[in-house]
């Protein structure tokens, strides 16, 4: 690594690092703002209000990377180059037989690398912390009671509650409903377990709720004389039930896009066991094969505005720049709005219509670069 590189690498690495932390900082605020009504709902004392706060940002902030990294990464390239133009020291690396193309190298390797930083918050650090990201802003610390209604709780069992405390990890009205998994039979309903009350225990070894009256219902056929009659319902007691959902998992299901939080293999068994919808996840696969290239889009579309030989004014670049990252965003947005919705069968347009749009403009930039 000669000198050079390592000079602009640093200069990347300050303005990421400024970036990061005043483009989510700004986010937080923006949406603190916005939503501040919602953590002060209730009779809640001023301390707790400011921990729910600072409890429910800061389980976010990796969310919010995610979100943000394109524009994050694309923002410290432009600066990068920018701060060089206003010191005249474009001029004197040019000057110095360096090109244009040779001086933006290290910056572009250096976003390539916080693509991975992309790739392992969403494959590793979002699901560790999905059942955070479940919470709603008015019940950050799951006091509320809420109702479950036939979530999978395993691959042949539907669970459902007339109310459920995630906090005190209690259940009343508990329903689990097993399905056949007899040959011949799978699919149809098997037995069901009913109970008043229920709370979550782990002992020897287990993991469920407890059950307060809990009964087992079975059906069984019933034979006279050699000759099948109808069916007899056997009741035995119960008193637990072993489950593979934790308390912080079920309210996790009870949101609308708790699947976008799950990695590609938690989202792979959720295929596997029919658990999810398969658009749903084929659109989720595209948006994560698709989103290291639209960072690099994004970034090589704003770095080419600050790639020429003359000084110029830099605030001028940065509105162009700025004006083509806009349109990225906005072709998504209308592509997610619009054609998703629209068309399940081009599920993967949205992702890619950037790519397809941004890319060839890119290119054509790139090759028109004076060095």
């Amino acid at each position: 690594m000669k000198i050079l590189d390592r000079y602009v690498l640093k200069s990347f690495v300050f303005n990421y690092v400024l970036s990061l932390v005043t483009l989510i900082s700004l986010y937080v605020v923006l949406d603190l703002f916005v939503n501040f009504d919602e953590f002060t709902e209730g009779q809640r004392p001023v301390v707790q209000i400011v921990r729910n706060v600072a409890d429910y940002y800061f389980y976010n902030l990796p969310l919010y990377f995610h979100q943000l990294s394109g524009v994050i990464s694309a923002f410290a390239a432009c600066a990068t180059l920018a701060r060089l133009h206003r010191l005249n020291e474009v001029t004197s690396i040019l000057a110095s037989g360096t090109s244009m193309y040779r001086l933006a190298a290290p910056i572009i390797l250096a976003g390539m690398a916080t693509n991975a930083l992309v790739i392992a918050d969403q494959e590793i650090v979002l699901p560790s912390v999905a059942a955070k990201l479940a919470r709603n802003r008015d019940d950050v610390e799951g006091a509320r009671a809420y109702g479950i209604w036939c979530v999978r709780d395993g691959e042949n069992r539907l669970l459902s509650a007339r109310q459920f405390s995630p906090k005190q990890g209690r259940i009343r009205g508990l329903i689990v409903m097993e399905l056949a998994t007899e040959p011949g039979l799978e699919g149809r309903m098997g037995d069901v377990i009913l109970a008043d009350k229920a709370e979550w225990a782990e002992q020897d070894g287990r993991r469920g709720w407890r059950l307060e009256r809990g009964i087992r219902i079975s059906v069984r056929d019933a034979w006279v004389g050699g000759l099948q009659r109808d069916n007899v319902l056997d009741r035995t007691a119960i008193d637990f039930y072993e489950a593979e959902l934790p308390p912080e998992e079920l309210m996790f299901r009870q949101t609308a896009q708790w699947v976008r939080f799950l990695s590609l293999r938690q989202l792979q068994d959720l295929q596997r066991r029919q658990d999810v919808d398969t658009v749903q996840v084929a659109q989720i696969k595209h948006g994560r094969l698709t989103l290291p290239i639209n960072n690099m889009i994004m970034l090589l579309m704003g770095l080419v505005f600050f790639m020429h030989r003359l000084p110029g004014a830099v605030l001028t670049q940065g509105a162009k720049a700025l004006g083509m990252c806009a349109a990225s965003f906005l072709v998504v947005f209308i592509g997610q709005q619009v054609v998703g919705a629209a068309t399940p069968q081009l599920v993967g347009l949205p992702a890619w219509l950037p790519i397809f749009l941004f890319g060839p403009v890119v290119a054509v930039l790139l090759s028109g670069v004076r060095t």
